[in-house]
C-alpha cells in the first residue's frame, strides 16, 4: 500500500476495495496451516479521478490513467473493466484475479453508474 500511496497522493480516491490475498495451493501445501494463519498481505482495487491501480500480493500489476471516469465500463458477467486512456484508445482490464464477491461487484456497479 505504500507504493500505492506515492503514486496516488495528490488525487481522489473514488472506488477503493480492499481484500485479503488469496494463498496459493502450493504455498499452503508447504507451509502448511503456518501460512494460512500468517498471512496479512492484502490486495487492492483502486480507481482515483485520474488512474485504476490493481495491486496483487504486494505487487502492482495495473496502473493506468484514463481520459474520463463517466466513460468507464465495468461488465459484472466476465469481470471486465473497459476505459478510455489518455490517447482515447480502448482498453479492457481483467478483475478475475481480485476474486470479486457479490457485494463488491454491486458496489462497483454503483460507483461507476
Amino acid at each position: 500500500m505504500k507504493s500505492i500511496n506515492k503514486i496516488i497522493k495528490e488525487e481522489t480516491i473514488l472506488l477503493k476495495i480492499k481484500k485479503k490475498s488469496d494463498i496459493s495451493f502450493w504455498h499452503y501445501q508447504i507451509l502448511g496451516l503456518l501460512s494460512f494463519f500468517t498471512n496479512n498481505s492484502h490486495d487492492y482495487f483502486i480507481i482515483t479521478n485520474r488512474r485504476i491501480i490493481i495491486e496483487i500480493k504486494g505487487e502492482i500489476i495495473i496502473n493506468q490513467e484514463y481520459s474520463d471516469f463517466k466513460k468507464l465500463n465495468f461488465n459484472a458477467l466476465n469481470d471486465t473493466l473497459k476505459f478510455s486512456n489518455k490517447e482515447n484508445i480502448e482498453q479492457t482490464i481483467a478483475l478475475q484475479k481480485l476474486r470479486l464477491s457479490y457485494e463488491e461487484i454491486q458496489y462497483i456497479k454503483s460507483v461507476l453508474t
